[in-house]
């Protein structure tokens, strides 16, 4: 069913035009093969790092499916000629899964702190009364040697999720995912960054009218400035700076 969805490039990566619904049903159908499913919510961050590192890159082409998490790159891919209305952020994804899902669909979440995970599997269940939780865990900070790494993968496997929430944080999560998957068994890895702060209710979503106009990252900033102020200068500036000159190339000198 995924090779049934349209898709779009936004800086040499390929994103698909997507709703909510659509990526769901697309999921839940690939997970009758039984091989490993990688999935992105990709934001403007991950786009402008994969234009810049060609390992990333390559890391990005080898998932399955890269969802438009933020109103910038389904601007793009609306300037493209593509018919779409909204992104699929992250964490209302993770939401919409969580509530369309099947009693007979395993999830496992993977990343965050304890007290984070434990309000999280409250909300899901409150989100889904019947959810199946079979798993929830939070890996050791930083870098983790042979033997952590085997064990953390040996327990997903052996709970035999359908949906494998991963959040540790942006560019490490996906290269992550794109390393280890011939480690894993089954099921659909899905990277989707800080989606556990906020389904968990831990953090407040930006106002429905700040989504809209792209601007969350402000609201973000607001929120932590010290320690995202660099961070975003860097990485807006560099996607705005590479896609605007990408499109004047495209436009005006058709390469």
């Amino acid at each position: 069913m995924l090779s049934s969805l349209s898709t779009g490039s936004i800086l040499g990566t390929p994103v698909h035009v997507v709703t909510y619904e659509q990526a769901y049903q697309s999921i839940v159908a690939e997970l009758a093969e039984v091989r490993p499913l990688a999935v992105a919510a990709a934001n403007t961050h991950l786009i402008g790092e994969a234009h810049s590192n060609a390992d990333f890159a390559e890391v990005l082409h080898s998932f399955d499916l890269i969802m438009p998490d933020g109103m910038p790159l389904v601007w793009a891919l609306w300037l493209e000629g593509h018919d779409i209305r909204d992104r699929v952020y992250g964490p209302y994804f993770m939401e919409y899964a969580l509530i369309h899902s099947a009693p007979n669909l395993r999830h496992y979440f993977f990343g965050g702190t304890e007290s984070c995970l434990a309000q999280l599997q409250v909300k899901a269940r409150e989100l889904n009364p019947d959810l199946q939780i079979v798993g929830a865990v939070s890996p050791p900070f930083g870098m983790w040697d042979a033997a952590t790494e085997t064990r953390l993968i040996d327990d997903i496997n052996a709970s035999k999720a359908d949906f494998i929430w991963i959040a540790l944080g942006g560019v490490k999560q996906e290269t992550w995912i794109a390393k280890n998957r011939h480690r894993f068994h089954r099921g659909a890895f899905l990277a989707v960054g800080d989606a556990f702060t906020l389904v968990a209710g831990l953090r407040a979503y930006a106002p429905a009218w700040i989504q809209r106009l792209g601007l969350t990252w402000l609201v973000r900033l607001l929120q932590e400035p010290r320690r995202l102020f660099s961070r975003y200068l860097s990485y807006n500036t560099r996607f705005a700076s590479a896609y605007l000159l990408d499109r004047f190339k495209r436009v005006y000198f058709d390469c």
